[in-house]
């Protein structure tokens, strides 16, 4: 069975996706969060990365 190929790398938000007002699950933190996933399976397909 193939591994699962690596999808594209998230894109960072926009300023007006942030509304400032320090939430919970602010759009920044699942950026970071998504792109950390994305960073961790491109190193283990070999995928060599722009950091």
């Amino acid at each position: 069975m193939d591994a699962a190929p690596l999808p594209p790398k998230p894109q960072p938000p926009v300023d007006y996706d942030c509304c400032g007002g320090g939430c919970a699950d602010c759009e920044l933190r699942i950026y970071l969060r998504e792109l950390q996933r994305w960073q961790k399976q491109a190193r283990q397909l070999g995928v060599p990365i722009d950091d």
